[in-house]
C-alpha cells in the first residue's frame, strides 16, 4: 500500500468540478500534497451543495463531469505523482424522488425490487414527511391534486414540483366515467408488476401520447383532484402517507440519518445493498483510478465490523481505508477493525491541550464547570431523545415490548423513559456489541449506564435491567432475533443522541470558551497542557500512526485558525470577560430598542462576541463593504446557532421575532457607523488576533511533524477564520508558495508564511524526512528554564534521522508590536534538554535555514530568534 503523506481536503460543488480541480493540481505539487481528499462525487440530488443526499451510487455526477471528467482528473493527478482519496456514503441516500430505487419504493411499496434497501419498518405505511402542513389542509388550499407524471410515465400525486406516484393497483379507484385514456390506463395498471415496470411505464406513455387523450386525461384528473374526499380515498389506498414535516420526530417508518428525513438509512449489512451500493465506488478501485477510501459515518451502520471486513475484501490490502470516528474520552479505535485510521477529530481535541492555558487555577479546570456540563449535556440528551428522536424511541419501545415489563398500561412509557436513560447515559457514540455479545470494554460501558441510568430513573429499574440484558444478550440466546434487532437500532441511535445533543446542540449553548466546542471534543474536557498532549501523541504514533491529522473540516464548527484564536481566550479570561461587559454596555442602545422579550440573554452575547473574535479578519475591514459581509456571514451563522440550541428557536419551531430580533442587534453591532464598539473591538482583539496567529503556525507545524498524514482542507493552507458549515464551503483562490519566508515577517505576512511553512514541512516529509516523519518513533522534549511552559517540543527519530519540532504556546502579551515574533525576553534561560541515546548533531532549522550546533542544552532563544516556529532537521 502507498500511503499518503499528505492529503487536500477538496469539496465538490459549490462551483468546484472536476475541470477546476485539474486546473488545482500545480498548486498541490507545490505544497507537497501526495493525495487529493475528494467529498462524495457520485450522483446526488439536483443543486446538492456537499454530495451526501446521493440518489445514484452506480453514477459518477454528471455536473461534475461524469465519468470521463473523474478519469480525467484520476490521470492527471496520476501524471504528477499524486493520488485519489474518495468519501463514499454507505449509511445513507437521498429520501427523494430524483433517486430511482426511492421512486421504485414509492411506487410499488413492498414488492419493489428495493424495498428491502432501505431501512424502512414496513408494518405501517411508508411515511413521506415532506408536505408543509397536514395532508388535509394541503389539499384543502389546493396544492395537492392528481397528475401525469411524463418523466417517470405514470400516475402521481403533484405537489408543488415533486411527483410522489400512486401505486398501480390503486389506479382502479380513480373513477373512469367513460373517459377513454383512464379506461386504457386502468386495463393496463390491472395487470402491472413491479418485474415488468419499464414495460407498464412504457404502455402508460404510449396512452398518453396521443393528444388528444393527453387532454382528456388532464381534464379528468383535474376534476378528480376537486374532489377533496375522493383525493383523501386515494391516498389511503396506497402504501405511503403524505405528512407534514413537523410530524417526523413523531411518527416515520424509515432511519433517518441523525434527524434528517430527507436521508434515509441504507441496509449495507444485507449482501445485495452492499453490492449494489458498492459497485461503482470498487471498480474505480480496481481500475486504480481511486486509491484510498474514506466511509461516512461508520457508527450509523448495523454491523461496522462487518461492513469493514467485507469492504476491506473486495478493495484489498493495498487500498487506504479511513473511517469517520467520532472517539470519546479514553477510547480508541477498534483494534480489529481493518482500517489505516481515523479523519482526524481526536488530533483536534489534542491541540485543545498543546494550545489551552492548563494553570491549575484555570477556571477550565474547575469541578463546577464539569459538573455543571454533566447536567446541562444529560438535558440536552434527554430533550433530543424525547423530542428530535421521539420517533426512533417509539420503534426501540415496540421492540423491547417482547422481552419487558408485564404488559401494563404504562408500560411502554415506563419501556421509553428506560431507553432514553440508557441512551443519554453512554460516554461514548456507541458500543459495537455483536451476535457473540459484548467484549470486555463494552461490558464495563454497559454495566457503568445500567449504574447510572438506574440512580437518576429508579422507578423503572426492571426495565433498565432487562434492556440491559437484551443488549447483552448473543443472538442464540431466547429472542435472540429480536434481541439482537433491539441491540442494532440502539447501537445506530446512540451515536445520533450524541452528535445532535452535544455537538449541535450543548455546544452551541455553552459560549464561555469557543475553542473547546468542537466536533469530536468531550463536553467535559478540561485542559491537560503539554504533558498530556505528548501522551496523546505517543498513543497516537503507536495505536494510529496512519489517521489523518485534521484541523478544519467541512463538519468543523469554524476554520482552524480561527479556533488558534480563540484558544487565546484562556489566558486571558480576565481580559475578555471585562471587554463582554463592556462591550454590553456599549450596545445597551441597541439592545433597548428590540421587542421586550427578544432580547439575547449574557450567554448568547457572550457567544456572539466570541464568535466575532474567530472571524474577525486579521487586518480590519477596510471598507464598508467588507464590514457588511462579514455582518452577513455572522447573521447566517447566529440564526443556525440559535436553532441548534434549541432554546428559544429552532429548525422545527422556528422563533422569527427572536430571529429577527438577534440579526437587528447584529445589524446595529457591525453598523459602519459605530465606531465606539467598532474601535475598541478591535483594539481589544489585537492581542488575541496576534497570539492566535502564532498559535495557528504552532498547530501547523504540529501538524506536519506529529504522528499521522496531514490533512489540509480547502484553501485552509492560507487563512482559514470560517465559521460553520456552509460558511466554510466558500470559494477559495490559489496561491504560489514563496520559496522561502520573509525576514522578519510582519502580521501583513501571516498568510504568506502559514502556506510556505506548509510546503516547506510536506516537502521535507516526503523527502528526506520520509522515515522518520511517516514511521519514526515519537520523543517528548522537555523544555527547562522560567519560560518552559511557554514552549512545547517533540522529536521523531528513526534509524534514517530524525527531525525536533519546536513550537511557542501561551504567548498573549508577549508578541512584538506588528510582527510574527515573540518577544526574546520570554525565553531567557530557557532550554530543550537533549533527548538522551540521541547523538549530537549540527542541525538546520528548515524554516529559516539556520545551522545550529547541538549541545545538551539548546537555547530555545536561538532556535525561535527569526521565525516564531521551528523545524530542526540533520544538516
Amino acid at each position: 500500500m502507498h500511503l499518503p503523506d499528505a492529503t487536500y481536503r477538496l469539496q465538490f460543488r459549490n462551483g468546484m468540478d472536476f475541470a477546476k480541480a485539474v486546473e488545482l493540481i500545480p498548486h498541490l505539487v507545490g505544497l507537497g500534497i501526495s493525495h487529493l481528499y475528494a467529498s462524495p462525487l457520485f450522483t446526488a440530488v439536483r443543486g446538492s451543495t456537499h454530495g451526501y443526499d446521493i440518489v445514484d451510487y452506480n453514477e459518477i455526477d454528471p455536473a461534475l463531469g461524469g465519468y470521463d471528467g473523474l478519469v480525467r482528473l484520476a490521470h492527471a493527478l496520476k501524471a504528477e505523482g499524486l493520488g485519489l482519496v474518495l468519501d463514499i456514503v454507505p449509511n445513507h441516500m437521498a429520501a427523494h424522488l430524483e433517486n430511482d430505487w426511492w421512486h421504485s419504493v414509492i411506487e410499488w411499496g413492498r414488492l419493489s425490487e428495493f424495498a428491502d434497501y432501505f431501512d424502512i419498518d414496513w408494518r405501517e405505511p411508508l411515511t413521506l414527511p415532506f408536505l408543509g402542513r397536514s395532508f388535509e389542509e394541503e389539499v384543502a388550499a389546493g396544492n395537492l391534486r392528481l397528475a401525469y407524471d411524463h418523466e417517470h410515465r405514470c400516475l402521481a400525486f403533484r405537489y408543488y414540483q415533486a411527483l410522489y406516484p400512486l401505486n398501480p393497483a390503486s389506479y382502479a379507484a380513480i373513477p373512469r366515467i367513460g373517459n377513454a385514456a383512464l379506461e386504457r390506463i386502468a386495463a393496463v395498471a390491472g395487470t402491472a408488476e413491479w418485474k415488468t415496470a419499464a414495460q407498464f411505464h412504457a404502455e402508460l406513455a404510449s396512452v398518453v401520447g396521443t393528444p388528444s387523450l393527453a387532454a382528456e386525461l388532464d381534464q379528468s384528473l383535474a376534476r378528480f383532484s376537486a374532489d377533496t374526499l375522493q383525493l383523501d380515498r386515494l391516498h389511503r389506498r396506497q402504501s405511503w402517507r403524505l405528512m407534514s414535516w413537523r410530524t417526523a420526530r413523531d411518527k416515520l417508518s424509515y432511519r433517518r440519518f441523525f434527524e434528517v428525513a430527507g436521508l434515509v438509512g441504507m441496509r449495507v449489512e444485507d449482501d445485495a445493498v452492499f453490492t449494489d451500493t458498492h459497485r461503482l465506488a470498487l471498480a474505480l478501485v480496481r481500475e486504480g483510478l481511486i486509491d484510498g477510501l474514506r466511509i461516512d459515518h461508520i457508527d450509523g451502520l448495523a454491523d461496522p465490523r462487518g461492513y469493514l471486513d467485507r469492504l476491506r475484501r473486495e478493495a484489498g490490502d493495498g487500498t487506504y481505508i479511513l473511517v469517520e470516528k467520532i472517539l470519546g474520552e479514553n477510547e480508541t479505535l477498534p483494534s480489529d477493525w481493518p482500517v489505516d485510521g481515523a479523519t482526524g477529530y481526536e488530533f483536534i481535541s489534542a491541540l485543545a491541550d498543546l494550545l489551552s492555558d492548563d494553570t491549575p487555577s484555570s477556571w477550565l479546570s474547575s469541578e463546577e464547570r464539569r459538573s455543571a456540563a454533566e447536567e446541562a449535556v444529560m438535558g440536552c440528551k434527554l430533550q433530543v431523545l424525547g423530542r428530535n428522536f421521539n420517533t426512533e424511541v417509539r420503534r426501540l419501545t415496540g421492540l423491547a415490548a417482547g422481552f419487558t415489563g408485564d404488559g401494563a398500561p404504562d408500560q411502554d412509557e415506563r419501556t421509553g423513559e428506560a431507553i432514553r436513560q440508557l441512551a443519554a447515559a453512554l460516554p461514548v457514540y456507541r458500543t459495537y456489541v455483536g451476535d457473540q455479545g459484548p467484549g470486555a470494554h463494552d461490558s464495563r460501558l454497559l454495566d457503568g449506564i445500567a449504574a447510572k441510568a438506574a440512580a437518576r430513573s429508579p422507578d423503572v429499574g426492571a426495565e433498565i435491567a432487562a434492556i440491559v440484558s437484551a443488549l447483552r444478550a448473543p443472538t442464540d440466546s431466547a429472542d435472540g432475533k429480536l434481541r439482537s434487532a433491539f441491540r442494532t437500532r440502539f447501537q445506530q441511535l446512540s451515536g445520533a443522541v450524541m452528535a445532535k445533543a452535544v455537538e449541535d446542540t450543548f455546544f452551541y449553548r455553552r459560549g464561555d470558551y469557543l475553542a473547546a466546542n468542537e466536533v469530536g471534543a468531550s463536553p467535559f474536557w478540561a485542559p491537560g497542557g503539554v504533558v498530556r498532549f505528548h501522551a496523546m501523541m505517543q498513543d497516537r504514533a503507536s495505536q494510529m500512526p496512519h489517521g489523518l491529522s485534521a484541523t478544519s473540516t467541512h463538519d468543523t464548527k469554524r476554520g482552524e485558525d480561527a479556533r488558534a484564536r480563540l484558544h487565546v481566550v484562556s489566558e486571558a479570561p480576565e481580559v475578555w470577560a471585562a471587554a463582554t461587559d463592556r462591550w454590553h454596555g456599549m450596545n445597551a442602545e441597541s439592545m433597548g430598542r428590540l421587542p421586550a422579550g427578544e432580547k439575547p440573554d449574557a450567554s448568547v452575547e457572550q457567544f456572539l462576541y466570541q464568535s466575532l473574535l474567530g472571524a474577525w479578519p486579521i487586518t480590519s475591514p477596510g471598507d464598508e463593504d467588507d464590514l457588511i459581509f462579514l455582518r452577513e456571514r455572522m447573521v447566517d451563522f447566529a440564526v443556525k446557532a440559535l436553532r441548534e440550541a434549541k432554546l428559544r428557536t429552532s429548525w422545527d419551531d422556528p422563533n422569527e421575532r427572536y430571529e429577527a430580533a438577534i440579526k437587528a442587534f447584529l445589524g446595529d453591532l457591525l453598523d459602519w457607523q459605530n465606531r465606539s464598539f467598532l474601535g475598541d473591538f478591535e483594539k481589544t482583539s489585537g492581542p488575541f488576533i496576534h497570539a492566535g496567529l502564532i498559535n495557528s503556525l504552532s498547530q501547523t507545524l504540529v501538524k506536519l511533524t506529529a504522528p499521522g498524514i496531514p490533512d489540509i482542507y480547502q484553501g485552509s493552507e492560507r487563512v482559514d477564520l470560517s465559521l460553520v458549515d456552509p460558511d466554510n464551503r466558500r470559494g477559495f483562490s490559489p496561491h504560489a508558495s514563496l520559496p522561502s519566508l520573509p525576514e522578519a515577517p510582519a502580521i501583513s505576512d501571516f498568510e504568506n508564511c502559514k502556506q510556505t511553512l506548509i510546503s516547506m514541512g510536506l516537502t521535507y516529509r516526503r523527502g528526506r524526512g520520509a522515515a522518520c516523519l511517516a514511521e519514526g518513533e515519537y520523543r517528548a522534549v522537555p523544555v527547562e528554564g522560567p519560560g518552559s511552559r511557554h514552549a512545547a517540543a517533540f522529536m521523531r527519530r528513526s534509524k534514517h534521522g530524525f527531525a525536533l519540532t519546536v513550537v511557542p504556546r501561551l504567548v498573549f502579551g508577549q508578541t512584538v508590536d506588528g510582527r510574527l515574533a515573540i518577544r526574546p525576553e520570554l525565553w531567557r534561560n530557557t532550554f530543550l534538554a537533549w533527548p538522551e541515546n540521541c547523538e549530537l548533531k549540527r542541525m538546520r532549522n528548515l524554516p529559516t535555514g539556520k545551522v545550529i550546533e547541538t549541545r545538551p542544552l539548546l537555547a530555545v532563544a536561538d532556535i525561535l530568534r527569526d521565525f516564531p516556529v521551528a523545524l530542526l532537521v540533520e544538516a
